[in-house]
């Protein structure tokens, strides 16, 4: 891959794809590449642009989707993406279809105070879809280490890297510490890394299911929920996408950080329940929602929320009382997962 491009270059390449920059909308706020907005004539068209040769996230999103499209092309199937207008690797450039009127539901959920459970059952059902797909037929896919995340926080909880201390704020050791001092967590922590290995249950995950990459296009009830942002998608323990999505809802119902993101009891299962349900119904009769399964997307919810907590004490260097409850919540729940099924979403 060719990375950076000077602007004169990006100019170029752009034109050679049909394509002109478009400064009347701003482009969304870039992730981890640098994004710009473009035009072909009167369709809209996302680029995304890596900004360097060490961020392959641009490669590995365009090589994703590449697998992931054919699925979302079968009839009937739940799981809708971004098209892609064009894929250029070598100059680390993935041109994305614009999807006009979206959303996202981090947004919804805090514009509306709606939690939708036909939101909910066309979510469950487009990632029981995908981890079906991806689990019956692997050879449709790259292989399983074509996808491994190598900087997993999971790992580095349960076995931290000498250049990843190295880069740790004073606050961020304190909150490894703590974690790596609770000897119950850290047993469910392990627990889910020896699941991580295991490649009888194994499918692609889209890596970094989170509110902020589900985009809900249009403002009808049943409005479409598209997937974006499949960088970090790599193959692994299916609980895993459930528990990070999940995460998202329970700091609401934990820990709110504006009134505008109270969730209550009662929302929180309705919505969870009903997305647990459409993921089972869409997985199959060779799925079972065992107590082992809940118990590891539990575990994986607490993972999510460490994370977060982690991305505070990066970010901010501090961790105030929200964020210190969030991360004993996690390591309770690490340590306890059976205690929490019932609250998140009762009976299945």
């Amino acid at each position: 891959m060719r990375a950076p491009l000077t602007e004169a270059e990006l100019d170029a390449r752009l034109a050679a794809l049909g394509l002109v920059r478009d400064d009347s909308v701003a482009a969304p706020p870039p992730s981890k590449n640098r994004t710009v907005v473009c035009r072909n004539g009167r369709r809209r068209v996302l680029v995304k642009v890596a900004d360097g040769p060490g961020n392959v996230g641009v490669l590995r999103e365009g090589s994703i989707l590449e697998r992931v499209a054919p699925l979302a092309k079968e009839p009937d199937a739940p799981l809708l993406l971004p098209g892609i207008y064009a894929f250029d690797p070598g100059n680390g450039l993935l041109a994305l279809h614009w999807l006009q009127g979206g959303e996202t539901l981090h947004h919804f959920h805090r514009r509306s105070g709606d939690y939708p459970r036909q939101v909910a059952r066309q979510v469950g059902r487009a990632l029981g879809y995908l981890h079906r797909a991806s689990h019956d037929s692997p050879g449709r896919f790259a292989l399983a280490d074509a996808f491994r995340d190598e900087s997993d926080l999971l790992e580095c909880f349960l076995r931290m890297r000498p250049d990843f201390y190295a880069r740790l704020s004073g606050v961020g050791v304190e909150l490894f510490s703590q974690v790596q001092a609770d000897a119950p967590a850290m047993a469910g922590l392990q627990a889910l890394s020896e699941q991580q290995a295991k490649e009888s249950e194994a499918c692609l995950l889209h890596g970094d299911l989170r509110q902020a990459n589900l985009l809900r296009v249009g403002k009808d009830r049943n409005a479409p929920v598209f997937f974006l942002d499949w960088e970090l998608s790599f193959w692994g323990d299916p609980a895993r996408d459930l528990g990070s999505l999940f995460a998202d809802y329970v700091s609401a119902y934990l820990a709110p950080e504006h009134k505008s993101e109270v969730l209550s009891r009662a929302e929180l299962s309705s919505f969870c329940r009903a997305l647990l349900a459409a993921y089972g119904e869409a997985r199959g009769d060779s799925f079972a929602l065992t107590a082992d399964f809940q118990d590891r997307v539990v575990r994986w919810v607490a993972t999510a929320l460490l994370i977060a907590v982690y991305g505070i004490s990066h970010y901010e260097q501090l961790l105030d009382t929200r964020a210190r409850g969030l991360a004993q919540q996690a390591l309770d729940m690490l340590a306890a997962p059976q205690s929490w099924p019932a609250v998140l979403w009762g009976a299945p």
